[in-house]
């Protein structure tokens, strides 16, 4: 009876972490738990950066994060499962890890030595501009419309004035910072559809293709980061000023580490678009911390560049709006063994 009792009680406990972690429908939460983590990893790492160098604190970022899936997935008894993995979804989460964690995470902690947390967050608002530039131009899905130029240009018009640019210069931003956030949120807008269109209609469970996801990162990341200390000179890690700095190493980890399950839900549930609009509520979370908590500089120009790119990018998505409604309900819902929408936000 006890032990029926002790089996039932480990049954519920994996039935409440599976179903926060990975709820079975809908992504209206996972959406702005999102915007609440990568809004806050901003300052996480900036925290980040006093011990350790912007690739050390990317590395370490990973690590924590694929671990604490993998201690998850051990838990709900989906680990071993992750042998059986076909080559393919393995070569293309190793392509995603490349274009949205290694690369552009050890961009953007390079950057914010550079540049404010507050700026970097709000170049990170043009990432939804970026996708459709990839998607027009890479992809080749679209044709760039008039209305969308203009919400391009409305964006770039948006930066400009968030980063308090004059003739001649970048307001009183490093051109390095500036241009290594732009890089990042360039292979965000490549890594996006690419994810849309490769990687989740292969059919593989988020919290899987999460993990190996972040994973592989960390093993790309820590091989970099090993070269970078032993053949650089490169010091590892150096002693925190204090121990609230660790807690917010660990917290970026843990966060790292969930956040892609809910990215993959939130990229299978509601397409490409609306994930890369993720960064305008990350704005937000980004911008009340790095004011407040951090005390960095704010001037009017910022929140009025943000509140422009956001126009930018609502101007240059909605027309897919606007076609979306039109969609007879039969063509919304995919036939038998079509396996579901790709590319859905650009179908419209």
């Amino acid at each position: 009876m006890l032990q029926a009792s002790c089996a039932l009680a480990s049954a519920d406990a994996h039935c409440i972490v599976l179903r926060t972690i990975n709820p079975p429908q809908g992504w209206l939460i996972q959406y702005f738990l999102l915007a609440f983590v990568w809004g806050s990893s901003f300052a996480y790492t900036e925290a980040g950066l006093s011990i350790t160098s912007p690739i050390g604190i990317t590395a370490t970022r990973h690590i924590i994060g694929s671990l604490a899936l993998a201690a998850l997935l051990l838990m709900l008894g989906q680990l071993p499962k992750l042998r059986n993995l076909p080559s393919q979804l393995l070569r293309r989460l190793f392509v995603l890890a490349m274009l949205l964690n290694v690369i552009p995470g050890s961009l953007f902690a390079f950057a914010q030595n550079h540049v404010s947390t507050v700026i970097a967050a709000i170049i990170n608002s043009a990432t939804p501009i970026m996708t459709l530039v990839m998607i027009a131009i890479v992809f080749r899905q679209e044709k760039l419309i008039p209305r969308q130029i203009i919400g391009l240009f409305t964006g770039l018009i948006g930066a400009l004035i968030a980063l308090g640019v004059g003739f001649g210069d970048l307001g009183e931003n490093d051109p390095i910072g500036v241009a290594a956030v732009v890089l990042a949120i360039s292979c965000y807008g490549f890594a996006i559809p690419y994810a849309r269109n490769k990687v989740t209609p292969l059919g593989h469970p988020p919290m899987t293709m999460a993990h190996v996801q972040v994973l592989l990162a960390a093993l790309v990341l820590a091989i970099l980061f090993a070269i970078e200390v032993g053949f650089f000179g490169v010091s590892a890690f150096t002693t925190p000023s204090s121990p609230w700095i660790l807690g917010q190493v660990l917290i970026l980890g843990l966060g790292t580490g969930i956040a892609y399950v809910w990215h993959f839900q939130v990229l299978e549930r509601a397409g490409s678009a609306i994930a890369s609009s993720i960064t305008y509520p990350t704005l937000v979370v980004s911008l009340v911390i790095g004011w407040i908590m951090l005390s960095e500089p704010f001037s009017w120009n910022m929140p009025l560049g943000a509140l422009v790119i956001a126009l930018g990018s609502v101007i240059t998505q909605r027309i897919r709006v606007v076609r979306r409604r039109r969609r007879s309900p039969s063509s919304q819902s995919p036939q038998p063994g079509e396996g579901g929408p790709q590319f859905e936000s650009l179908e419209h």
